[in-house]
């Protein structure tokens, strides 16, 4: 979804040709059978098949539960789709993994990294902003950027998780540890289990949060809690940048280890490798595009002379890294993964742009770093927008209410579009 399905639809955007469109549209068409694998809750499978033969299943190795990071990083695309084929299918499910766990935070603002695609249940107590889970955060702070800043619902969801996360995962190493170095761990919430390590996957925070910050969901823009949450994302941003910076080829390892005694942010001994990976470039581009402070394409030029240095082949193409704690890399692992073309390097050529080719005040990127422009038709309430259920409206709270009358009637409006385009599903 995000890689094909977001690149057809990006193009698309770009290019205003119909046959990207065309393409996503057969292509997410082929896909829909996997929601209907478990009719009662519509959670799609993981790995599907193309080829006829309907093949539908979730890996053995989370005991056939599903990923937070994949049923929840699928809403900006077929939402998109939606809008522009004028199938509702596509909205309602997406939407559907959207009410799947709103409400069921846990503890509350966090959503742990499996769930019961049968249940609903949480099968697991762990939580991070890495792999499993990274991007679910992140889509919901897109869907509200991608509704014109209208959909309220999304919008609470994230600003909630955002107050979790620098509850809970959130640390500083103090004197003893990396410098007093801010960084993600990794989090039990049952056991209370912390882990001192910190994903370069989760390296796309700081760009998230700024991102919000900037954006107004916490508020009045330059207010006491986005000036809080973007000195958070700097912090962060600096940390990210010393994965790389700490380390003998100027590049960062798989996951870092942040240890007592040490003053570095190290390689966790047994994640030492690089993968190209981008979300510390994606994370300086929009640092640098929020705050315009130079450093940061700095920091970005450093990683791009490393990339030149000791991933680029003589043949052509790059490669990875096995060890970046040795100077030399410990040798090329021969793969350059697609999204060193999509995100890494676009990022970098983005961050030493003018900050005009793709502007994010205009653009939403999905987490493949395929651009989508914002359209004043996604609002909250429109044709395909972000409609709430009967009993959203009818629970919401008169003292705080999350759905203002101009949303209603939107609401109201597209009820009786959706009556009058659809008149059987009225019916039932």
């Amino acid at each position: 979804v995000i890689r094909i399905i977001g690149g057809l639809l990006s193009a698309f955007e770009l290019s205003r040709e119909a046959v990207f469109l065309r393409k996503a549209e057969e292509l997410a068409g082929l896909m829909m059978y996997s929601f209907k694998a478990n009719p009662e809750t519509g959670v799609p499978c993981t790995t599907i098949s193309l080829d006829g033969s309907r093949r539908c299943t979730f890996p053995t190795w989370t005991q056939r539960n599903a990923i937070l990071a994949e049923f929840g990083t699928i809403q900006l695309e077929f939402k998109y789709l939606a809008h522009h084929t004028g199938r509702k299918e596509f909205w309602e499910v997406a939407e559907r993994q959207i009410r799947n766990v709103r409400g069921r935070t846990q503890p509350a603002g966090l959503y742990p990294n499996f769930m019961s695609p049968k249940t609903l249940r949480w099968t697991t107590t762990k939580v991070s902003m890495g792999a499993l889970a990274d991007s679910f955060y992140e889509y919901l702070l897109k869907q509200w950027l991608m509704s014109s800043r209208t959909d309220s619902r999304v919008a609470q969801m994230y600003t909630e998780s955002v107050a979790a996360i620098t509850a809970h995962l959130v640390r500083e190493g103090g004197l003893a540890r990396c410098a007093n170095c801010t960084y993600i761990g990794r989090w039990n919430f049952r056991t209370k289990r912390y882990e001192d390590k910190m994903d370069h996957l989760v390296c796309f925070v700081p760009g998230m949060l700024a991102l919000g910050a900037h954006s107004g969901i916490h508020g009045v823009r330059g207010g006491a809690a986005a000036r809080a949450t973007m000195a958070l994302a700097e912090q962060l941003m600096e940390t990210c940048y010393r994965m790389y910076s700490d380390q003998p080829t100027g590049l960062a390892p798989e996951i870092a280890e942040l240890r007592e005694g040490t003053s570095r942010v190290a390689a966790d001994s047994g994640a030492r490798h690089n993968l190209l990976r981008p979300e510390t470039v994606e994370s300086l581009f929009v640092l640098w595009w929020v705050t315009g402070d130079e450093k940061y394409r700095d920091w970005g030029w450093h990683i791009f002379v490393a990339f030149e240095r000791l991933c680029r082949l003589q043949d052509g193409g790059y490669s990875g890294l096995k060890d970046v704690t040795d100077r030399h890399g410990g040798g090329h692992n021969g793969k350059m993964e697609s999204f060193f073309l999509a995100e890494t390097l676009k990022y970098l050529w983005l961050l030493f742009g003018d900050g005009t080719e793709v502007p994010l005040d205009e653009y939403v990127f999905n987490t493949e770093a395929h651009p989508l422009r914002i359209h004043e038709d996604y609002r909250f309430g429109s044709r395909f927008g972000s409609l709430p259920l009967a009993e959203d409206l009818a629970n919401d709270s008169p003292e705080r209410p999350l759905f203002d009358q101009s949303v209603r009637a939107r609401v109201a409006d597209r009820a009786e579009l959706l009556a009058r385009t659809f008149p059987a599903a009225a019916e039932t």
